[in-house]
């Protein structure tokens, strides 16, 4: 170690502070006047009168042998000590856990960029590839480039028709978002009239909002879902499936066609104002070709009156009943379907003759489904 000139001439507080450990009156703190604790380190180390002089704030130490010795003794204190040995270890121990760590992230760096090459050149073999696990890193890459690329180089005019021809895998999702987009506007388009229907008329309406209406319950390319029609004369339910055409409906079983329902021909569509799913087609009384009114039950009631209503065109023609709808059954002869609310859902044939339908409390019904 060099010693010059300028550490013969130290500041107090920085003698004081670095010898302290050799005078018992200066460890571990001292808290007096700086003179006064430089003054009892100096004479407990021993130094003579000619060997150091006080100034106002610096110490000045004539020999350079008088600073050596000090070092020497406060080596000898520090490799000697107890205390010194547990500051050693406690020393190696951060250490080693410090470098132990930092070698970690190193490696864990390095591993992750590893990692990321191999992506980008799997990826980049498998580019023209569908999206797949392989290339999926690289293909999203070269979107995410393109559209930070051109956020930066934008026409001046929204008139500018040269603009840079798009990745193909970019295309792809963009026809994607187009199909998605035609799709979600054909529920919008649906849901919309379901709210002009039916908000604030029917029970049901609020559970059936989450819901998306599907193509069909049946099968791929008509709508179709399954009902329980209700025989005119003796309410007998029969299962059937209510299959939706361009130009009619139709009631099938499972072997043959029971009933078709044109759409020029019906006259309304009759729902209740509760939380059941019954649903009366009005058909005309002097068309031999029908049977009379159709009496279903649909447990997706919403759906199927919107989709009919839209597909025939008849959205004005739905009613909305609060206690009965009036039916007729064949050659003028007329049936009632009178609503109540109870505890259960239930479909019977009343006192009176009259099909009653006991539809749930709103409260109990939001309980059967999750939002």
């Amino acid at each position: 170690m060099y010693y010059g000139i300028y550490i013969l001439c130290v500041y107090r507080v920085h003698y004081l502070f670095r010898y302290k450990p050799l005078c018992p009156e200066t460890w571990p703190n001292w808290h007096g006047p700086l003179a006064d604790g430089v003054s009892i380190l100096v004479n407990h180390l021993g130094y003579k009168p000619e060997e150091y002089k006080l100034g106002r704030s610096k110490i000045f130490i004539r020999f350079p042998k008088t600073l050596f010795n000090t070092e020497d003794a406060l080596e000898v204190y520090y490799t000697g000590s107890d205390l010194n040995k547990a500051f050693v270890f406690v020393v190696i121990v951060i250490q080693s856990f410090w470098r132990g760590m930092k070698a970690r992230r190193r490696a864990k760096r390095r591993r992750e960029a590893a990692n990321l090459i191999r992506r980008l050149i799997k990826g980049f073999i498998y580019r023209h590839n569908d999206y797949c696990s392989e290339n999926e890193y690289f293909i999203d890459h070269v979107r995410r480039s393109f559209l930070m690329k051109l956020s930066k180089n934008l026409p001046k005019s929204v008139l500018d028709k040269n603009w840079p021809t798009p990745p193909p895998s970019l295309i792809e999702l963009l026809i994607k978002y187009f199909i998605f987009y035609i799709y979600f506007c054909v529920q919008m388009t649906q849901k919309v009239a379901a709210s002009e229907l039916f908000m604030d008329q029917k029970d049901s309406y609020p559970m059936s909002v989450p819901r998306l209406f599907l193509d069909s319950r049946l099968g791929k390319r008509t709508y179709g879902v399954r009902v329980v029609k209700y025989d005119r004369r003796g309410f007998k339910p029969r299962p059937r499936q209510l299959l939706l055409t361009n130009t009619f409906a139709v009631l099938v079983d499972k072997t043959k066609i029971k009933q078709k329902i044109d759409y020029n021909a019906l006259r309304g569509i009759s729902v209740s104002s509760l939380s059941d799913g019954m649903i009366v087609l009005h058909m005309p009384n002097e068309d031999k070709k029908q049977k009379g009114d159709v009496v279903l039950h649909c447990t997706h009631v919403i759906e199927l009156v919107t989709k009919l209503a839209l597909m025939a065109n008849k959205t004005n023609y739905v009613n909305i009943s609060s206690s009965s709808i009036r039916f007729v059954i064949a050659r003028g002869r007329e049936g009632f379907v009178d609503f109540t609310r109870g505890s259960e859902l239930s479909v019977v044939k009343g006192k009176r003759g009259h099909l009653l339908v006991v539809s749930q409390f709103i409260s109990d019904l939001k309980n059967m489904f999750i939002f």
